[in-house]
């Protein structure tokens, strides 16, 4: 037998194993090849450990430079961005916040389910528009072993106008659970009563649904919807039976029952209640029946006007106090008095202050409201917070639609209305405008659907009643039967 070269020799051992190799792979054993150089074994379980109890920045810094798996790898990446994107959304850095969107969109899915409810909260803060609801149905659809948990997201991330639909497509979801769905619609009036004051027929169905349940929250929220009202016996007893309902009392609801008290003119007992419970809330020995502090704070979240007249009582305002009466006086839809509100508070404060962005955003609110559009869009181009930039510019294309409105300019309406809608969600009033422009334009199949949408969506609503009653009627050709 011809003899083999020493090299070949040398070599032979290393062939019969890569022969063995092949062997185990035709027999289906998955086995991973990679080259010679990085046969090394190197147990990643302590990272994975870490990553799961200290964070992925640990993780990181354990991995080194150590050669971690592929499955490993992307899972660090992927904490390390949704940590990223969850402090993006949280202090609106729109910009930042689509980028990393962009980026990663293999991560929408219901593997990577945190990754997809940001999305869908990224969407929602522009506006509870078409895409947001596409991207709630979606979810719904493809993750329903998360449907309730989606639905309490979106129901919490959007206002209470978006709550009828949200709830709708829960309810058509696979995921929909009748018993789920009853609280969550439950909580969304809540979230309504909070939001918005009703009129007669919304808050006499809140209370008895309130009553039946014994609900402490519910009536504290009655309490102050009633407080607001000026209807004082009523909220004392809406905040008397939260009080009974709960085993401890919060602050906000022994407050409701002595501002009610006080206003009641039952200033001893008002007292007594607050000298009860300072021990526990030090705070409520501000609620002095002759302080202005309390009642300025209540009257600036809902009374424009008490809010001004406290303001205005002192003897000069500070920049904080200017740029508020500037906030009450735009509310009140005098856009020159809050210009000249928030100059004044503009010259005061240093633009270190926490609220001069802020202000420096009424300001362009209101210039644009008073007319000065080139100066407001100057300024609006400088804002620092993109998410104030958009804000202005929902504002902006508010007053040209307004502006075309008032013009008799229907279709200008109709056409920006749905791009508005696109863009930023509907707005109950705007949505009514667009309803009241196609019925204008003999658009009437148009109007009464848009009608219909707000009605359902305020069905205690009489001017949204009596629109849609006249858009059937001329759809109907028949205002004889109609009324």
């Amino acid at each position: 037998m011809k003899a083999l070269p020493l090299a070949l020799l040398v070599v032979a051992p290393a062939m019969a194993s890569e022969q063995t190799y092949i062997k185990l792979l035709e027999s289906d054993v998955s086995v991973e090849v990679n080259p010679q150089q990085q046969y090394k074994h190197f147990d990643e379980s302590p990272i994975w450990d870490t990553l799961n109890k200290e964070g992925w920045q640990a993780a990181k810094q354990a991995a080194g430079n150590q050669p971690i798996s592929e499955s490993l790898s992307e899972e660090i990446h992927y904490r390390s961005s949704l940590a990223q994107l969850e402090t993006a959304i949280a202090n609106k850095q729109i910009t930042q916040s689509n980028q990393l969107l962009r980026e990663n969109p293999q991560w929408v899915t219901c593997s990577r389910i945190q990754w997809a409810w940001l999305d869908l909260q990224q969407e929602t803060q522009s506006g509870y528009g078409p895409n947001s609801k596409q991207k709630l149905s979606n979810l719904l659809s493809g993750c329903p072993k998360h449907g309730l948990s989606t639905t309490q997201k979106a129901l919490g991330w959007t206002n209470a106008y978006a709550s009828s639909d949200i709830l709708t497509r829960y309810k058509n979801s696979s995921s929909y659970n009748a018993v789920d769905y009853e609280k969550l619609a439950y909580q969304a009036n809540l979230a309504r009563l909070s939001q918005q004051r009703l009129n007669a027929n919304q808050t006499h169905s809140a209370s008895q649904l309130i009553s039946q349940k014994k609900d402490a929250t519910g009536a504290e929220l009655l309490g102050w919807q009633h407080l607001k009202n000026k209807q004082y016996s009523t909220a004392l007893a809406w905040f008397d039976k939260s009080i009974g309902w709960t085993e401890t009392p919060s602050r906000k609801q022994i407050e409701g029952k002595i501002l009610s008290l006080q206003q009641l003119g039952k200033i001893d007992e008002a007292k007594r209640y607050q000298q009860l419970w300072s021990s526990r809330y030090p705070s409520l020995k501000t609620l002095d029946a002759n302080s202005q502090s309390p009642k300025l704070a209540k009257a600036c979240q809902s009374d424009p006007q008490q809010c001004l007249e406290l303001l205005y009582k002192n003897k000069s305002l500070s920049a904080e106090q200017h740029a508020l009466a500037g906030w009450q006086w735009y509310e009140m839809d005098r856009p020159l008095t809050a210009k000249r509100s928030f100059e004044k508070a503009l010259e005061k404060m240093d633009s270190g202050n926490k609220q001069y962005e802020t202000t420096q955003y009424g300001y362009t609110l209101a210039l644009n409201k008073a007319g000065f559009e080139q100066h407001a869009e100057f300024l609006a181009n400088n804002l620092a917070d993109p998410s104030q930039k958009i804000l202005y510019a929902k504002q902006r294309e508010t007053k040209a639609i307004l502006n075309a409105y008032e013009k008799q300019d229907y279709q200008y309406v109709i056409d920006h209305s749905e791009n508005f809608e696109q863009a930023y969600g509907k707005e109950v009033g705007l949505a009514e405008i667009k309803g009241w422009a196609y019925y204008n334009q003999k658009q009437n199949n148009k109007a009464v659907e848009t009608f219909r949408e707000l009605v359902d969506a305020y069905p205690h609503d009489e001017n949204l009643q009596d629109a849609l009653k006249t858009a059937e009627c001329a759809q109907k050709k028949s205002y004889k039967r109609c009324y």
